[in-house]
C-alpha cells in the first residue's frame, strides 16, 4: 500500500477524516503519518506530544500499520 492507496482506503471507511493526517501538518488529537528523510513515522499527536511512535523503513509497512491504527484493526 502506498500513500495514495491509503488515502483512498481511509476515505472508504466511516472514520472521520479529522482523526488522521497523512503527510500534512497535523492538528491536535490525530493519528499522523509523516516521512522524515528515509524513515516513515506514525504516531498519535496530542497537545503537541507524540504517543505510540513507530518507525518504518518502507512506505508500504507504514501505510498498512497506519491504516490498522486509524481503523482500530488488529495488525
Amino acid at each position: 500500500m502506498n500513500v495514495d492507496e491509503l488515502r483512498a482506503a481511509l476515505a472508504a471507511t466511516d472514520v472521520d477524516p479529522c482523526m488522521y493526517c497523512v503527510l500534512e501538518k497535523p492538528d491536535d488529537c490525530q493519528w499522523v503519518l509523516r516521512r522524515q528523510g528515509k524513515v516513515w513515522l506514525t504516531f498519535w499527536m496530542e497537545r503537541g506530544r507524540k504517543f505510540h511512535l513507530e518507525r518504518f523503513k518502507t512506505e508500504s509497512a507504514a501505510c498498512e500499520y497506519f491504516y490498522n491504527q486509524v481503523t482500530n484493526r488488529a495488525f
